[in-house]
């Protein structure tokens, strides 16, 4: 069904000159990869220009930008509001369901702020410097949604049956947490994902490591617990020091978290991760007490050459990121707060945890209040999406490793594994040093590699979901 705005987004096409491709012929003539790789780059450079900044968020600005490139390519699609102005996108590209269940190829439109202060160039320009293109939200995941449309436009140019659909979902409020986006699709639009195998989205990598490519895919994260822990005391004037004030007793709780170090423990996941970056390291030494990591975790010459690579996912981590108290220098506030971003290794309990940090603060007034929780599960490698994955990765590159791997932070995954369906997190847009780095300043991507990325992502769904012929 295409939504009300259809009139508008047609509008906007035009507007802004895109080319989206002849609608016939392409079958016949093949596709024209390096037009297909001058439309990313044009692309993915007004996407970062159209501010969705969360917070507010203002998805709808990417809604309609959206609008316009499925208007004009002919794809069916919908857009639907979680709250006014918090608009997700669905499109598909059915198949006959011959191949098994459906593919979504998932991403957010909103990006976290950016302090135009800290920037050598506008973080909202789209700017093309040294070879690269630079803007907020870029690599997170602005570029990967163009990937994404640019792939699906390109079955679809090219007239290749399908097997099972192809569906883009463009959701919003992922930097602050998804409910309003993937999560809202999951409890309000179950019919949207009915019938639904596979979500392809954010998370894992591909690096140019030596002379090969190491595609890095996520199948589990650590679980966020976020906290809120409020202190209570005797408010005054600035000018009569109270030793049992709020600021001062959370001061003094903050100082035993931030000394904490949580144990180290080696889960089966994480494990698995370390066995297969053994396959591409480099130190042949490592390598072998890599594959050994059971056996090996316990020396402290491999907890240090761990510690960088893996450290954050061998222990439970804490981050105290907000502290708030009075809002005036000579007012001594009755309370005091402060937020932590707590990460927890997969399968540990939120509740269990949350009593040990009452053991480390050892302050029974403190007030402990959850914000965020949930419970990542583990994808499986051995599916059709996996075997696509590797196959086009050695297509591209002989000597390509493929592994999985463990995040730290998290994504919308989890909202789809919950409902049983695997989730993978994969960009097939190749990073080099430097590049990449979502949220940091001057965030950015190679030009050639985003140019290149459509026909990795391309080749990945013609081996999942085309037809013989196809």
């Amino acid at each position: 069904m295409v939504c009300s705005r259809a009139g508008r987004a047609v509008l906007i096409a035009f507007a802004l000159g895109f080319c989206v491709g002849s609608p016939v012929g392409a079958a016949a003539q093949g596709i024209d990869w390096d037009a297909l790789g001058d439309e990313a780059v044009a692309l993915v450079r007004h996407y970062v220009r159209i501010r969705t900044v969360n917070p507010p968020g203002n998805e709808y600005l990417a809604a309609d930008f959206f609008a316009a490139l499925f208007t004009a390519e002919g794809i069916p699609y919908e857009i639907f509001e979680s709250e006014p102005g918090r608009s997700n996108v669905v499109a598909r590209l059915p198949g006959n369901g011959m191949l098994g269940g459906h593919v979504v190829l998932l991403n957010h439109t909103d990006v976290v702020p950016a302090d135009e202060r800290f920037w050598n160039v506008d973080p909202f320009g789209g700017d093309l410097v040294d070879g690269h293109i630079y803007g907020r939200g870029v690599a997170d995941m602005k570029a990967d949604a163009i990937v994404q449309f640019l792939a699906m436009a390109a079955l679809h140019r090219a007239g290749i049956e399908l097997g099972r659909d192809v569906i883009f979902m463009a959701t919003a409020a992922e930097e602050t947490g998804g409910f309003e986006g993937a999560g809202y699709i999951v409890r309000e639009r179950p019919d949207l994902l009915e019938g639904v195998e596979f979500v392809l989205t954010e998370g894992g990598s591909v690096h140019a490591i030596g002379d090969r490519t190491v595609h890095s895919i996520e199948i589990t994260q650590k679980t966020p617990l976020w906290l809120r822990l409020t202190a209570r005391g005797p408010a005054g004037h600035g000018a009569r020091a109270i030793p049992t004030s709020a600021a001062n007793r959370l001061v003094r709780v903050l100082d035993r978290i931030r000394t904490y170090r949580p144990a180290i423990r080696l889960v089966p996941a994480v494990a698995e991760a370390i066995r297969a970056a053994a396959t591409v390291e480099a130190d042949p030494d490592l390598a072998a007490e890599m594959r050994l990591i059971e056996r090996t975790i316990a020396q402290p010459h491999m907890l240090d050459a761990l510690e960088v690579p893996f450290g954050n996912l061998l222990r439970n981590t804490i981050a105290i990121t907000v502290i708030e108290g009075s809002s005036k220098t000579n007012v001594i506030s009755a309370v005091a707060a402060a937020e932590l971003d707590c990460r927890l290794l997969p399968g540990e309990r939120p509740e269990l945890f949350i009593a040990s940090l009452h053991d480390v603060i050892d302050d029974d007034e403190i007030e402990i209040e959850t914000l965020l929780s949930f419970e990542p599960s583990v994808s499986p490698r051995d599916t059709a999406l996996w075997g696509a994955i590797e196959e086009a990765a050695r297509r591209d590159d002989a000597r390509a490793a493929v592994i999985p791997i463990v995040l730290a932070g998290f994504t919308d995954s989890h909202f789809f594994r919950e409902q049983g369906i695997v989730a993978y997190g994969w960009s097939p847009i190749l990073l080099r040093p430097g590049d990449g780095q979502g949220h940091a300043v001057d965030e950015r991507l190679p030009v050639d590699s985003v140019r290149r990325a459509p026909r990795m992502l391309f080749d990945v769904l013609t081996l999942l979901a085309s037809l013989p012929g196809g």
